[in-house]
């Protein structure tokens, strides 16, 4: 019984860091949008603030790295769950990973 407990605490905060960096990423992407925006109707020049656009996207870059790791270790685990028989499947809506839509559903971990 123990197992199941730590693989769905563990299933959730996998989903729940995903979710993170993605909103990470979302934010960085607005600010610079935001800054773009702000740069154009100040009518700055275009060089003007580069350097500082140049690190947002290096550090969006950046994140791009941190989600492919986190992805990588959502796999991972889910194959040392297998390997050791640890349950894991989470209630509530799954996501899909091909891009359709999956209804909510109840899991039971055996």
């Amino acid at each position: 019984m123990r197992n199941i407990q730590v693989g769905v605490r563990v299933a959730r905060q996998i989903r729940t860091t995903e979710h993170a960096v993605d909103r990470a990423m979302i934010e960085v992407c607005r600010l610079v949008q935001t800054a773009l925006e702000g740069r154009a109707e100040a009518h700055l020049a275009a060089e003007v603030g580069q350097a500082v656009l140049a690190d947002m996207v290096q550090g969006l870059s950046q994140l791009t790295q941190v989600r492919g790791a986190v992805i990588s270790a959502h796999d991972g685990l889910a194959k040392v769950a297998e390997d050791h028989q640890i349950g894991w499947n989470l209630d509530g809506t799954r996501e899909d990973k091909t891009g359709n839509p999956v209804a909510p559903v109840l899991s039971v971990a055996a």
